[in-house]
């Protein structure tokens, strides 16, 4: 069985405060092999990742999704720190505009030399969902979203495992291997001795998870279309009541996260990038309690999908 888990390490908006640093989210996908991806890497968030007691080395990949300071400033200091531990490992950087990287990094006297950055563009102002990465067992997609400069949210899809029941199979009269099998998997159906068998006849299909991070936006149709039946929605929810500021500066607000999730039945949202006017997190708590399925993001919170 697959495991994703999700470690929450920056919850503020734009300002940190003494319990919420800038965001950041470590992701570890664990299945044959372990995958591991930073999404937005804002202020302290090397620091951030130690306190959590995980491995900045071990990241395959960084997801910025836009270029303001809180959600990316973190990014220089992360991968000097990277090179003198001595990585070897090529790390991928993927964020609209991705050349301002080597700009950023530039600035620093950069000891990293042992590693190669390969950095990845990605596309932000038109057209829906990109895929940006794909492995066997799952892919890693964008989509343009509305925060007043080129900004993006991203998505985490796992494939649907597909079992094969021999016992079933064998009752169709098909073999115990063969190319068939594939045909069927990809196609969900094929024809064997002039019979079509479908995929549903012969296996048991376990549904890939989903876990999308909104990044900083407003609710947009493209946020709508990527979030639908997700696992996991870690969601801007800058303001908890209604504001002219939420347009204005490109956010959610609370209510319009909870009608959005109401129409695209995600399980479970989590709520971050909390201004930081709000300093009580039970009085947040009270005004999410007629909502189970979501939560109040604190920093290093770990979520199992």
């Amino acid at each position: 069985m697959t495991k994703i888990e999700v470690t929450i390490l920056g919850t503020t908006a734009g300002i940190p405060t003494k319990e919420r640093a800038h965001p950041a989210i470590y992701l570890s996908y664990q299945y044959r092999n372990e995958f591991c991806y930073l999404f937005d890497c804002g202020e302290g968030t090397q620091r951030q990742i130690l306190l959590a007691d995980l491995n900045p080395m071990k990241l395959d990949g960084i997801f910025i999704t836009h270029w303001h300071g809180d959600h990316y400033i973190g990014l220089p200091m992360l991968v000097e720190s990277m090179g003198l531990e001595n990585r070897t490992k090529p790390l991928d950087i993927y964020a609209p505009g991705a050349k301002r990287v080597e700009n950023l990094i530039d600035l620093y006297y950069y000891s990293s030399k042992g590693f190669e950055i390969i950095l990845k563009d990605v596309p932000a102002e038109d057209g829906e969902i990109t895929n940006l990465l794909e492995t066997n067992d799952f892919r890693i997609v964008s989509t343009p979203v509305e925060h007043g400069l080129p900004a993006v949210a991203y998505g985490l899809l796992e494939r649907d495992k597909v079992n094969i029941d021999l016992e079933k199979a064998q009752q169709k009269g098909l073999p115990d291997r063969g190319l068939i099998y594939k045909e069927i998997k990809e196609k969900g159906k094929a024809l064997f001795e002039d019979r079509e068998i479908k995929l549903e006849d012969i296996a048991r299909v376990e549904k890939g998870k989903k876990f999308v991070y909104s990044g900083d936006t407003q609710i947009c149709d493209n946020l709508i279309k990527l979030a639908q039946q997700a696992d996991l929605l870690i969601q801007d929810c800058t303001y908890f009541e209604e504001s002219d500021k939420s347009e204005e500066y490109g956010h959610a607000s609370l209510n319009q996260v909870i009608e959005m999730v109401y129409k695209t039945k995600v399980k479970t949202t989590v709520l971050t990038h909390i201004s930081r006017k709000y300093r009580d997190p039970e009085e947040l708590k009270e005004r999410i309690k007629d909502y189970p399925n979501f939560k109040i993001a604190e920093d290093f919170m770990r979520i199992v999908i």
